[in-house]
């Protein structure tokens, strides 16, 4: 799950998103990091509008996945 976040609360939101299951990936600050996710959530939903059933994603490193 994409991480943006202040450098004060990146460790307890970290936390939280492991807690609940998925694996934190910190994408930088909050500004601009919000701003990068807001943007590319517009390609996810046209994709998502497009396909027959289910969509899912991940991030990972070449080899991660």
């Amino acid at each position: 799950m994409t991480l943006p976040a202040e450098p004060a609360a990146k460790e307890i939101t970290a936390q939280l998103i492991t807690d609940v299951g998925f694996d934190p990936l910190y994408i930088g600050d909050l500004i601009p990091g919000a701003r990068l996710l807001e943007d590319s959530s517009g390609l996810t939903r046209a994709l998502a509008g497009r396909l027959d059933g289910p969509f899912f994603y991940r991030y990972g490193r070449p080899g991660e996945l």
